[in-house]
């Protein structure tokens, strides 16, 4: 048994591995997922030959474990640090009482780096990486919620705690939901009523997003390090995503063209979209939220989902948003002790953008 660095010949083996025990699907891995798993751990700009992604071998060549290293540059107050995420660690049923995920992450922590993190952690993994000295930051793990057909989210919320329901039902509700939504849409005094946004919104494009990213992280002390080639390899990548939805970025200016703020999010009609990233003035989060929102009702959304900045939490909650801690665990470590006080006070820039949650290969 050993650990060595992933080699493209072991692609089918880790996607198996991935395919049956970490999305816990039955029959043949699709052939698009061995492309999706090739291009992120071997052509994509945040690889470091100095960090591979690593395997866990087993007796006649047999890989039972697999750990992804993503790299990510960011700087701290200015001065450059190496992030590495490490995601979608998943261990063959057989081993997992054993040492193989503890060596896997062992050997990566060794690396030469400033800051490990994860963004996508389960229950399950979170546990392992207390052990190994990971701390859970609570300010990058309030999620929040926000209804915008009510009914048809509830009954999203009841189908999915209570299992699967025949189509039938389904088909019965949804006349009763779409009535109800419909006038929790249009009545004056409702917290779900939608009106146009005074804003005007327009397709971003990654120059535009650069540009964003670098005015508005004024005041924080972590933020992330892009160029034009890694944005836009970031957003092709999460653009190929068919299971979130289509990916729609959108940036928001004022009368005048002053650019305000911007969003992106996964829009998917009918279904919950999830919000990858909020930004933009500070003073103006309110209305930012409210172009979003009407956006993401107009395109058929029941609800969204995203993780909050917790500088924004009291604009979020005016705006109909309610919070929780629901999973998708971020928990970092680190040789410097200061880089996690950061991080645990929110001085993050820090979105689903910048972790391995956008990265995620999905089913």
């Amino acid at each position: 048994m050993s650990v060595r660095p992933l080699a493209e010949a072991d692609i089918p083996q880790v996607a198996d591995l991935y395919w049956n025990y970490m999305r816990r699907r039955n029959g043949s891995t699709p052939p698009a997922l061995l492309a999706f798993l090739r291009e992120l751990y071997f052509t994509n700009p945040f690889t470091d030959s100095a960090i591979p992604s690593l395997v866990y071998e087993g007796k006649n060549g047999r890989i039972v474990g697999f750990l992804g290293a993503i790299v990510r540059k960011m700087s701290v107050c200015g001065q450059p640090i190496k992030v590495v995420f490490g995601g979608n660690l998943v261990v063959h049923p057989e081993f997992r009482s054993g040492l193989a995920a503890p060596r896997l992450l062992g050997t990566i922590m060794a690396t030469d780096h400033d800051l490990s993190m994860t963004d996508s952690a389960n229950d399950i993994s979170r546990k392992i990486l207390e052990r190994m000295g990971f701390r859970t930051v609570p300010a990058l793990n309030i999620h929040w919620a926000r209804p915008l057909r009510p009914s048809h989210y509830a009954l999203y919320i009841m189908f999915r705690s209570t299992g699967p329901v025949s189509a039938s039902l389904k088909f019965a509700a949804k006349p009763f939901c779409t009535l109800a939504d419909s006038m929790a849409a249009r009545l004056s005094g409702s917290p779900f009523r939608q009106t146009k946004s005074r804003l005007h919104g327009a397709e971003l494009d990654v120059e535009t997003l650069l540009q964003c990213i670098v005015e508005f992280r004024n005041g924080y002390s972590v933020w992330p390090e892009y160029d034009v080639h890694s944005l836009q390899w970031l957003l092709s990548f999460m653009e190929r995503r068919p299971t979130r939805g289509d990916l729609r970025k959108v940036v928001v200016r004022d009368d005048s063209q002053k650019i305000l703020g911007w969003y992106i999010y996964y829009v998917k009609p009918g279904a919950v979209g999830e919000v990858v990233q909020i930004g933009g003035d500070p003073k103006l989060t309110k209305d930012i939220l409210d172009h979003l929102f009407y956006d993401a009702w107009e395109h058929g959304i029941i609800a969204l989902h995203g993780v909050v900045d917790s500088r924004r939490m009291a604009d979020f909650s005016d705006q109909g948003c309610f919070f929780t801690c629901r999973g998708g665990w971020t928990l970092a470590t680190s040789r410097k002790p200061e880089l996690i006080k950061l991080l645990e006070r929110g001085e993050g820039f820090l979105s689903r953008l910048d972790g391995e949650w956008s990265m995620d290969p999905g089913d």
